[in-house]
């Protein structure tokens, strides 16, 4: 839907990450390293043992918008 007076944005962003595909792919899934490339995430705490499966629960500490959320 368009409204009247609008004007579509589109944006685009990209990085080149000089690693193989695997190991980036391992290192964003992996949860226990979320602080650091996601700015409001500032914790995570494993409630079942790492590493990821199937199954696996943690939980997030978080700032956003001057609030905590956990």
């Amino acid at each position: 839907m368009k409204l009247e007076g609008t004007v579509a944005v589109d944006v685009l962003t990209e990085i080149v990450i000089g690693r193989p595909a695997g190991v980036v792919a391992g290192y964003a899934a992996d949860p226990s390293n979320a602080p650091a490339w996601y700015r409001n995430i500032t914790s995570v705490a494993w409630v079942t043992s790492p590493p990821l499966q199937a199954g696996s629960r943690m939980t997030f500490s978080a700032r956003f918008l001057g609030r905590h959320l956990a």
